[in-house]
């Protein structure tokens, strides 16, 4: 059989429906694209495609019916592992729709029950590829540490992508934090990149790690640190703040 990749190269919002919809064949075909297809927009929406149905089908309780979180977790594993330097493309097919993207499916929304679905979904891949993910992290701040020239920020293609990726990962190297053992250890590696970075994007993605963590006096501290030190940071600046 082929699989047609659709609208190569084409950057305009389309949006394909199939004729006679198949949930069963098309995430089956939607695996195959986000697993192996070599346009990367195609790639990264078909990944889309099936994180938006792995997400509903977790907030209806409908999980364990299908072969939906095989093939999630055979792309994201794809995507974790693609070769090359295209390091936003990379980011981008490793992000979870936002819960603002997913919403505008709903016909009733309950931001609550969505707001958790999608947290557990991105908590099981976190988890499934927890080591994979933390060497990928450790490799990229190794190379961004190697290039960088002081406090000066690189605003080349790569640079920019090693960020994003980066940033994506400790989203959720972070997102694992149910025992103390791990919110001590998510907390350590949030606050590391907070107090390392330079730039803004790094600084705020750690801070807005931290700013979600509770529990142990430890973590506590750290995070009501790095709030602080972002806020006088600002000096006053509403729009960073």
């Amino acid at each position: 059989d082929v699989l047609p990749s659709i609208l190569r190269g084409f950057s305009a919002p389309v949006k394909l429906v199939r004729a006679e919809p198949d949930a069963s064949s098309e995430e089956e075909d939607l695996a195959f694209l986000a697993a192996r297809d070599t346009d990367g927009f195609n790639r990264w929406e078909a990944g889309q495609k099936l994180y938006t149905s792995l997400i509903f089908q977790t907030l209806e309780g409908k999980q364990d019916e299908g072969k939906t979180l095989d093939y999630v977790e055979e792309a994201f594993g794809r995507a974790l592992n693609m070769d090359g330097n295209d390091y936003s493309i990379q980011a981008y097919a490793l992000t979870l729709p936002s819960e603002s993207t997913l919403a505008e499916e709903m016909t009733v929304v309950d931001p609550v029950a969505l707001h958790k679905a999608r947290g557990d979904v991105r908590k099981s891949l976190a988890r499934k590829y927890f080591s994979e993910i933390s060497a990928k992290y450790d490799e990229l701040t190794k190379a961004m540490e190697s290039s960088s020239s002081g406090e000066d920020i690189k605003l080349d293609a790569t640079s920019i992508g090693q960020r994003r990726l980066r940033n994506v990962l400790l989203g959720y190297l972070c997102c694992v934090k149910d025992t103390p053992e791990e919110r001590e250890a998510a907390s350590k590696l949030a606050m590391k990149q907070f107090e390392s970075s330079f730039g803004m994007t790094d600084r705020y993605s750690a801070l807005n790690c931290l700013a979600s963590m509770d529990g142990e006096e430890s973590v506590v501290a750290r995070r009501d640190v790095a709030l602080q030190k972002f806020f006088d940071d600002a000096d006053g600046d509403a729009l960073v703040l």
